[in-house]
């Protein structure tokens, strides 16, 4: 089972949306394994780079870079596109990351975020999850950072489904456990899973 909401559906969504051209240079912010990196250049022949600061998880190949989203080691404007999949809500300072992007970015460069929102309460969870924002402070965050959302889409059922996967296998106390969290503080959050794509603007604000 894939390690986030969904699998490669919501990837392959996204790249669809951006319309990348064979040999873009994309960047996964937050590869882990590298799963990812492997899809874009199999399936879409694109030329994909993963970085990941845990060197336990990162695959040994010259297109995987072991460092922090917050000092990405790449020239300004090299990249097509930048990939977050469950790793924006776990980033400590996002607006110095996607000042980190917003650099690494070509003019009209893609910004492209799969994670987990509030649809009720806003919180931060304790682990596997961090910082769970409502739409509107996710959106306001990216235009600050100077970013234009194009668009943004609910999978709120593929986290349902991937959660339900997990309490099956692992029990629903590990689940929790995991999440750092409880029943009735998840209610309160109601957590939904999001697509966005965002533009590179022309200058920040």
């Amino acid at each position: 089972m894939m390690n986030r909401p969904g699998g490669f559906t919501i990837t392959d969504r996204a790249i669809g949306l951006c319309a990348f051209r064979p040999g873009s240079k994309i960047l996964d912010l937050g590869c882990g394994s590298g799963a990812t990196v492997e899809h874009l250049v199999t399936k879409y022949s694109l030329d994909a780079f993963g970085m990941d600061p845990n060197p336990a998880l990162l695959p040994k190949q010259h297109n995987f870079i072991l460092a922090h989203a917050e000092g990405i080691p790449f020239a300004t404007a090299s990249m097509d596109g930048i990939l977050m999949e469950c790793s924006f809500s776990m980033m400590d300072d996002q607006r110095l990351v996607l000042a980190e992007c917003y650099n690494l970015l070509k003019p009209d460069g893609k910004l492209i975020i799969s994670d987990m929102y509030a649809r009720g309460e806003p919180a931060r969870l304790e682990y596997c999850t961090g910082r769970i924002e409502k739409k509107e402070t996710i959106i306001s965050t990216l235009e600050s950072g100077g970013f234009t959302p194009e668009h943004f889409e609910d999978f709120s059922t593929q986290l349902k489904t991937y959660w339900g996967q997990m309490i099956f296998m692992k029990g629903a106390k590990s689940f929790y456990g995991d999440l750092g969290t409880d029943t009735e503080t998840l209610k309160k959050i109601q957590c939904g899973y999001y697509l966005l794509v965002a533009v590179k603007k022309e200058a920040r604000p």
